[in-house]
Formats: structure tokens, C-alpha cells, sequence
């Protein structure tokens, strides 16, 4: 990836992950990373409207996905998008759990482990800290 497209991806997102909201100092010892919104194998490209800052964790659960099962309706419906749709109107903050408000938050949620046992206990460290979460 060319060091300028990676430089204004993760500037764009100020360095945050754009699915969880960590930021890249949050975890120094695990690099973040460009992710394609759609997949390579699903004809995504590497134009910077498809590419998301992404920490490792979220990177590797959502992988190549591009949809998952809202567990609410059974429905399956597409992953959230950085790119074309709003955070706060799919997720909110319950402390240091993330509540999806959206069947597309819900099923985002679950595909990426984002409340993962360990993963919320990270955030709730970062809470006492004062420095999580972001908004």
C-alpha cells in the first residue's frame, strides 16, 4: 500500500479504529491496520473510499465478510460501512460494551468480536484511565 494513501486513511480516521473506536496508542504492540471494506476476492480495490483504519482485532474478525446475521431478526444484512454510513447512528457506548442500535450494528458487532471478553476489559481499563471512549 502506498505510504500516502495509508498516511490520509489513518489520518481520516484520527487514528482511531473505525469499527471499535480504539485508538492506535491503545494498543502499541499490535499494528493497525488498512482494511478493505469489500474484500479483494469481492472486487474491492484499493481506491481510499474502500479502504477503513482498522485495529488488528476488528481487521481479522471481519475479514472478508461483507454481511452477518442480526441476532434480533435472524435477518442477514450488511456489515457497517466507514465510508458511507454514520458510527453513532449504528452503535452506542453501554460503558465498556458496544450496543448495536441497527440490525447492521448488531450483526458488526457480533462478526468482529468487538465485546469479546477481553476486548471489553481492555475498554474498561482505558475508561478508568479516562481516555475511552472517544466521543
Amino acid at each position: 500500500m502506498n505510504r500516502s494513501i495509508r498516511a490520509a486513511v489513518r489520518s481520516r480516521a484520527d487514528y482511531r479504529c473505525e469499527y471499535c473506536r480504539l485508538h492506535e496508542s491503545d494498543l502499541p504492540l499490535f499494528p493497525f491496520h488498512i482494511e478493505h471494506i469489500v474484500a479483494k476476492k469481492h472486487h474491492g480495490g484499493d481506491d481510499p473510499i474502500n479502504l477503513a483504519w482498522s485495529c488488528h482485532e476488528c481487521n481479522l474478525g471481519k475479514s472478508s465478510n461483507l454481511s452477518g446475521r442480526d441476532a434480533e431478526t435472524g435477518r442477514v444484512v450488511v456489515l457497517f460501512n466507514p465510508r458511507r454510513q454514520r458510527w453513532g447512528r449504528h452503535f452506542a457506548w453501554d460503558g465498556a460494551t458496544l450496543i448495536g442500535l441497527t440490525p447492521c450494528g448488531r450483526a458488526t458487532i457480533d462478526v468482529l468480536n468487538i465485546n469479546s471478553p477481553h476486548r471489553v476489559e481492555l475498554r474498561e481499563l482505558l475508561i478508568l484511565g479516562g481516555v475511552f471512549p472517544p466521543e
